[in-house]
Formats: C-alpha cells, sequence, structure tokens
C-alpha cells in the first residue's frame, strides 16, 4: 500500500469498514510511514474528536483512542489470520479423508 492509497482508507478505517485484508495492508503502512501515521492521528483526533464535543465528553483521550482502537485491529486481524489457517487445515484434512474413503470404498 502506498500513502495515497493509506489517506484514501483512513475514513473507512475511522468508520470501523475496513476489510481484514485491507487492514493488514493499512496497519503494516501504518507501522512504517511516519508522514501518514501522522496524517492518520490528524484526521482520527479531528473526526473523533468532533463527535465527542457533540456528545459534551470532555474527559476524552484521543490519542489514547487511536492507540487503542490500533491494537484491536491488530488482535481482530491476528484472530482472522488464525481462522484462516484453520480452514486450511480442516480443508486439506477433510480431501486426505476424502481420498482415503475413496481408496478405500474403490479397493
Amino acid at each position: 500500500m502506498n500513502c495515497r492509497e493509506f489517506e484514501s482508507y483512513i475514513p473507512a478505517f475511522i468508520d470501523k469498514k475496513l476489510d481484514f485484508k485491507t487492514m493488514e495492508e493499512f496497519r503494516e503502512h501504518y507501522e512504517n510511514c511516519n508522514e501518514c501515521r501522522e496524517e492518520l492521528s490528524i484526521q482520527f483526533l479531528v473526526s473523533v474528536g468532533i463527535r465527542h464535543l457533540d456528545n459534551d465528553d470532555d474527559d476524552f483521550d484521543l490519542d489514547a483512542e487511536l492507540k487503542k482502537r490500533m491494537a484491536s485491529n491488530e488482535k481482530q486481524i491476528e484472530r482472522h489470520r488464525i481462522y484462516r489457517q484453520s480452514q486450511r487445515y480442516i480443508i486439506t484434512f477433510g480431501c486426505i479423508l476424502l481420498g482415503l474413503l475413496l481408496i478405500w470404498h474403490l479397493g
């Protein structure tokens, strides 16, 4: 993901609408690009900050909220990776079992 793509995904990140594949790429770029990390912080602070001002929530730490959001997304990404890997193992096991049943039935 390049910087332009990253910036185009910031609104979807803020609204929690990124799919897992995009979130993985977004997170990786975030970790490696200081400019985009700063741009995300600015847009997050403005967008989420305005929402909290509208709710009269004066005691809200936006920087901590962004860090919390990124940590939460990392956990979701990891759970999704484990889920995908488990699916691969189950499908592989099922194919092997089906093959063995077919050999046993025909043999």
